[in-house]
């Protein structure tokens, strides 16, 4: 089996265990605006000192305010206002807001982008024992964001979130282990890691776990485990999962066979946009198997996985018998949901791919 090493990016505001305490915050500063200047201290620069080093203003009922304020100000969008609160805490060696302020700066929210200082605090936090900012880091030195890719570092640091139970760390590391980097290579102790993801319901280790049985990695060989783990994954909206699902209720491999319900998975796929998805759904409607017969939805999906990449030399004969108003309808509907599927994200909270 072909493996690569496809490591879990899920969004930062979403890797980030983010507890909203009951104080609320005033939003004192407008973060709509544009970027600002970094405050000119950086991490490299900071020496750890007693909690009364760096003053911490009070809030209007005397507290102090701490990280979780500084978080229920991030969950709000209010960036500035939770980099202002997080800064003297984590220069006070609060790893919460130490890993707050990697955040920040890796993303480039409130603040100036600067992958290289991110992982100074992430650096910080870890040391203070913070397992969000371990996951993190090991992200950038897998990707080589800020800092140079290191392998060995990455699996470290893994290790560290794996400890506490992180399934996108269990899968990662996982991953290392089969590939054979940053760790010697060990199929067995890969797929205890995928196990012990899989069953924390992370739909990319769900995934991988099921294609291992199936294609008999490691000697282990169980269609019915590997449909188990890909029907997980597909229920969780892997849409690869989905697919390769749908095949397997089509052919009624390791599951019983039902043309119905891989048709129903295959469009579940398709309409998210995956062009494989798109051609096997294409056939259904092409054979009339799963689907009722219908040429015109057939031509549709088949010119839309095309336009994105897959061809079908079976279906282009298909389509070509067809007569030229259906074809013309086809290739319209095919041209609305191709555009929708390749017009660019406009999602604010991405800074970066």
């Amino acid at each position: 089996m072909q493996r690569f090493l496809a490591f879990s990016t899920a969004p930062l505001i979403c890797l980030l265990c983010l507890v909203a305490p009951a104080t609320s915050v005033a939003q004192t500063q407008d973060d709509a605006q544009t970027k600002v200047e970094t405050p000119p201290q950086s991490p490299e620069a900071i020496e750890l000192r007693s909690p009364t080093a760096v003053p911490i203003p009070e809030l209007e009922d005397g507290t102090a305010p701490d990280a979780d304020l500084a978080y229920s100000a991030f969950q709000r969008g209010w960036y500035l206002t939770a980099a202002a609160i997080a800064r003297p805490l984590a220069e006070n060696g609060d790893a919460a807001a130490q890993a707050l302020l990697g955040v920040l700066n890796e993303a480039g929210l409130g603040i100036n982008q600067d992958k290289t200082r991110a992982t100074q605090w992430y650096e910080l936090a870890v040391k203070g024992g913070n397992t969000t900012a371990a996951f993190q880091l090991a992200q950038m030195y897998l990707l080589g964001t800020g800092v140079e890719p290191d392998k060995k570092k990455a699996a470290d640091l893994l290790e560290i979130a794996a400890e506490k139970g992180n399934p996108a760390a269990l899968y990662n590391l996982a991953l290392l282990y089969q590939e054979g980097e940053g760790r010697p290579r060990d199929e067995a102790k890969a797929r205890e890691l995928l196990e012990q993801a899989a069953q924390q319901n992370d739909p990319d280790a769900q995934y991988a776990l099921g294609l291992s049985y199936l294609e008999g990695v490691g000697g282990y060989d169980d269609p019915g485990q590997g449909a188990f783990w890909l029907g997980r994954a597909a229920r969780r909206g892997h849409t690869a999962a989905q697919v390769y699902y749908g095949i397997l209720r089509f052919q009624g491999r390791g599951v019983d066979t039902d043309e119905e319900e891989a048709a129903d998975w295959f469009e579940r796929a398709a309409t998210a946009g995956n062009p494989v998805a798109m051609n096997r759904l294409a056939r259904i409607y092409a054979r009339g198997r799963g689907r009722a017969l219908d040429p015109e939805e057939a031509a549709k999906w088949h010119y839309t996985a095309r336009a994105l990449g897959v061809s079908d030399l079976v279906l282009d004969g298909f389509v070509e018998t067809l007569d030229e108003e259906t074809q013309l309808k086809a290739q319209k509907k095919a041209g609305k949901m191709t555009a929708t599927i390749l017009a660019p994200s406009s999602d604010p909270s991405r800074s970066s791919p």
